[in-house]
């Protein structure tokens, strides 16, 4: 066909909201077109709808074709980036930086890239090295402060912040950022005072917004509301103003005051699905749960739209009993929104599961993996299946076919974590010690970075095996890494009482009783305080917890330990 044809049936195609054969049909066309608006109107649209594989192609036609257009090198890179291949992606924002010569441009295109990928470790790998190579540029550490606010590396996010407003003095967005991180780092009075100087001195509705949303992030309601009031009567119905007014009642808990603010919303089309998501949520506290769904129902994209549509799911399962209901709306929502296919999929198995019906909640994994077999998502989903299978059949008191269920799992997924550790608890409960410790050493020599495996390893170790200065090695290292967690400080406290080191147990022991007073946190401390010869602390104890968990086996063995 012509280029005319497959641009006519990729235009029939989207019109009918078959994304992907609309996608295929444009790439189709812009191989053969020497207009590489074409190839840029195909890698636009690819990117909107995660079609990696056709975006690397369309975006390579292309630059082929463009040699020289910034958003070339922009889209190619974020396409490498979303396949993997970080080092490419590099090289190519590095050349998108050399057509720039202020850098400025150059950096805001990269940064627009890559601020919201979902992989934003890799991103701040990529974004790091161009920045430093460009150090002076206040719009590269204006974005790298912005990927690392989003990776929770806020000392990261400080530095480059307070480097891009040095830099920058006059640039209002990079000040304003800056101020947000000191907000952030605690220097509250810092961060009130730069935000109001520029507050003042440009009191654009922009600038006064931002000084706003930091007088409530800093607890200054009153104030913050005060202005926002004057913003709203020197420009009546600004949108903006009306939706931090209706997020300031929501905090305020004034549902009546923050529901008008969000109804005002519902005709402006940027804030139209944020708006019918905070109406469910308001109707849902309110117990108005069928208006609560016919709010959800209408969230049809933004960052809400899933959840929207699982709590209404959840209000059709729970408070009016309609299981039937709450799968039909997933399914209904999944065909009618394509985007969101995958999401409704696994919604509607986790609700067949609760109802108990696990093999259809497989089987409906299984068919949409069919349609789709590269969808790590479903996957994801197929591996947790296995999982509740599993731990049904423990529950069962059937180990047998636990394991089973899992060795099946595993013969999909032979690597994954979650499906061996799953295995190791059963190999626990069958009283197959030394498979569950080996099982969990694999693992723990596979992720050693990973504390809770090997905590779960030392533990195991000590409390049901005699290997107990192994087990302490593995439970310092997880400590070391988590020092404040209640768990390994328990295993921390048992493996010394399992070493006869009963006075430096107890420290642990009550530490951790006091983060968090678990049963078998209890029981451990009532041994310790018992062979320390504490012996009413060890009696109050045990019966305080026990009338916390009357039913702890744990706590009853102790009980009768102690008794005997």
């Amino acid at each position: 066909m012509d280029v005319d044809s497959h641009v006519l049936l990729a235009e029939i195609a989207w019109s009918r909201q078959q994304f992907e054969e609309a996608v295929e049909h444009f790439l189709a066309g812009s191989s053969i077109s020497e207009d590489p608006a074409l190839a840029e109107r195909t890698s636009l649209a690819a990117h909107q709808f995660n079609f990696n594989d056709i975006g690397l192609q369309a975006a390579n036609r292309w630059l082929s074709l463009s040699p020289t257009d910034v958003r070339a090198y922009q889209f190619l890179g974020i396409f490498e980036f979303r396949s993997g291949n970080l080092e490419r992606a590099l090289e190519l924002f590095a050349d998108l930086m050399s057509l720039d010569e202020n850098k400025t441009a150059g950096f805001e295109l990269i940064v627009e890239g890559l601020v919201n990928e979902e992989d934003t470790e890799g991103a701040m790998a990529v974004l790091s090295p161009i920045v430093e190579a460009h150090a002076d540029i206040a719009a590269g550490r204006y974005g790298l402060a912005q990927m690392a606010l989003r990776t929770g590396d806020f000392e990261k996010t400080l530095v480059n912040a307070e480097l891009a407003a040095t830099l920058a003095p006059d640039w209002v967005a990079a000040q304003l950022l800056y101020a947000r991180t000191l907000l952030i780092a605690g220097r509250t009075e810092d961060a009130l005072e730069l935000a109001g100087h520029f507050a003042q001195e440009q009191p654009t509705v922009a600038v006064r917004l931002q000084y706003a949303e930091l007088l409530i992030s800093a607890g200054h309601g009153s104030e913050a509301r005060e202005m926002l009031h004057i913003i709203l009567e020197e420009n009546p119905g600004h949108t903006a103003t009306v939706r931090a007014l209706g997020f300031l009642s929501l905090a305020e808990n004034d549902l009546e005051t923050s529901r008008n603010f969000f109804n005002e919303l519902r005709a402006e089309p940027r804030y139209r699905d944020e708006a019918f998501y905070y109406l469910g949520r308001i109707a849902e506290n309110n117990e108005n749960f069928l208006q609560a769904m016919r709010s959800y129902s209408r969230v049809t994209g933004g960052t809400n739209a899933v959840e929207a549509q699982l709590r209404a799911a959840n209000l059709l399962f729970t408070r009016l009993s309609d299981s039937e209901s709450a799968l039909q709306h997933l399914k209904d929502f999944g065909v009618a929104n394509p985007n969101y296919n995958t999401e409704m999929v696994v919604a509607g198995s986790e609700v067949l599961t609760r109802m108990g019906r696990i093999d259809d909640a497989m089987n409906l994994i299984n068919k949409t993996l069919e349609e789709d077999a590269e969808d790590e998502v479903l996957h994801d989903a197929r591996v947790q299946l296995y999982i509740a299978m599993a731990r049904e059949a423990e529950n069962q008191l059937n180990l047998d076919e636990a394991q089973a269920l899992l060795r099946k799992g595993l013969r999909l997924y032979s690597e994954d974590t979650s499906l061996r550790y799953a295995q190791a608890l059963i190999y626990q409960k069958q009283g197959r010690i030394r498979r569950a410790v080996g099982t969990l050493r694999d693992l723990a020599e596979e992720n050693p970075n990973d504390a809770g495996l090997l905590n779960a390893l030392g533990y195991l170790m000590t409390d049901q095996g005699r290997q107990h200065q192994e087990a302490r090695v593995y439970i310092q290292k997880a400590l070391a890494m988590e020092p404040d967690n209640p768990a390994i400080i328990d295993s921390m406290g048992w493996v010394l009482f399992r070493l006869g080191q009963y006075k430096a147990a107890l420290g642990y022991l009550e530490r951790a009783y006091r983060l968090f007073p678990d049963p078998e946190i209890a029981a451990h401390l009532v041994d310790a305080y018992w062979v320390e010869d504490r012996k009413n602390q060890a009696l109050k104890l045990l019966e305080e917890a026990l009338q916390d968990n009357p039913d702890s086996s744990l706590l009853m063995e102790v009980e009768q330990r102690i008794q005997l």
